[in-house]
């Protein structure tokens, strides 16, 4: 039978063209099972070379997220991409509303390396660094690494101090050896004098001051000399408290004729603490002649010690106009001084004791509305039956 545009095999034809269905039917049934486990093995390796991809990716991550430095990948408009636990812990990335941004001290910058103090010469110092990096499929990218070096400035700034310190070390045995036995004699006789005063209060507490003027002067050039050698503090068990109340009734005269309001705060009970007396005693002195000065007439000083658990805090705090937060690391340096007519070697000399100690000196703003320096000596208090060499 026939129709229009269709042909009809003959009947005797159907057997071989149903045949050679089959056959092409099997043959396309083998070749889409082929395809099939093909489309198999491409799958798992696909999906091996993802989990291979992701473990990677992970990995970085990790690596990345436990560097130290700030990590930061800028895309080519600016836009922050991507940025590490580390610069996001400094502040170099900070999130707002419309997302990440760089920290605005970063962002205005356009010559790298740099080294920056965001938050003024008393905060964290950030090393800087650029690259340029080609994002695939993105153009031009950058990579920042911010780096805190605040720690590593400190130190180097320490090591020139002592250099420093050194040299003045040497300046300072030859000025010693000159001004020693005239400041023994003078000591001697203001001593002398005193004794033959007792029934004269007012020329008794004129002597007395010469007496301690000397005494912070003889005091100065030894400590120096000591502090710049080096090493630990010439130690032994001794009472601070009744230290503190020998420097309170030593400075009283000094601080009643100045018109200084003085007020010490002193623990009840004794204390034993292995300390170098001399030294304390100078460094003591020295912070309240500074204090003396800052407070001027109808000013007030005030003289604090308190054991904090294993360790002492001397603390000397004034109503004058304070230390600048920015000059606070610097006062502490030799010859360096907030007022014109300062020699600069009283803090140096306090933070010279402290740190043959083992401590620190802390600087800050006291009650009284003027400077406080707290002199942190930790680990010096000896238990009731403590044996210590």
């Amino acid at each position: 039978m026939s129709g229009a545009g269709v042909t009809t095999p003959p009947r005797g034809d159907l057997p071989a063209v149903l045949v050679r269905m089959e056959q092409a039917s099997s043959q396309l049934e083998a070749q889409c099972t082929s395809l099939g486990r093909r489309l198999e093995q491409v799958r798992k390796r696909l999906e091996a070379a993802l989990e291979e991809k992701q473990r990677l990716a992970g990995l970085l991550d990790s690596v990345l997220e436990s560097i130290e430095a700030g990590v930061i990948l800028l895309g080519p408009e600016g836009r922050i991409m991507a940025a590490n636990a580390a610069a996001r812990r400094a502040g170099a990335v900070q999130e707002g509303t419309d997302g990440s941004r760089l920290h605005p001290a970063i962002g205005g910058l356009e010559a790298f390396p740099a080294l920056i103090r965001p938050e003024g010469e008393s905060g964290p110092a950030w090393d800087l660094r650029e690259s340029a990096l080609r994002l695939a499929g993105l153009g031009q990218g950058r990579l920042l690494l911010v780096q805190d070096v605040t720690r590593l400035l400190r130190l180097e700034e320490r090591a020139r101090r002592r250099s420093r310190l050194e040299a003045l070390g040497r300046m300072a045995a030859e000025v010693a050896h000159e001004v020693r036995n005239p400041l023994g004699s003078l000591e001697l006789c203001a001593t002398l004098l005193i004794e033959d005063l007792d029934d004269r209060p007012d020329d008794r507490e004129l002597a007395e001051q010469i007496l301690l003027g000397v005494r912070r002067l003889s005091g100065t050039v030894h400590r120096l000399l000591s502090s710049v050698r080096g090493g630990p503090a010439r130690t032994s068990v001794q009472d601070p408290c009744a230290l503190g109340r020998e420097i309170r009734d030593f400075v009283r005269p000094v601080a009643r004729a100045r018109g200084i309001a003085l007020s010490c705060v002193l623990p009840s009970e004794a204390l034993r603490a292995r300390i170098d007396g001399e030294g304390l005693r100078q460094a003591l002195l020295n912070l309240l002649g500074n204090a003396f000065d800052a407070a001027g007439e109808g000013g007030r000083v005030r003289l604090e010690l308190r054991a904090a658990h294993d360790g002492l805090l001397f603390e000397v705090g004034d109503s004058g106009p304070g230390i600048p937060p920015e000059a606070r690391e610097a006062v502490l340096e030799a010859f360096y001084s907030t007022r014109e007519e300062g020699t600069g070697l009283g803090l140096a000399v306090v933070d010279a004791v402290a740190t043959a100690h083992g401590g620190r000196v802390e600087i800050g703003q006291a009650p009284e509305g003027g400077a406080l320096l707290r002199l942190c000596l930790p680990g010096v208090l000896v238990q009731q039956g403590e044996q210590r060499a």
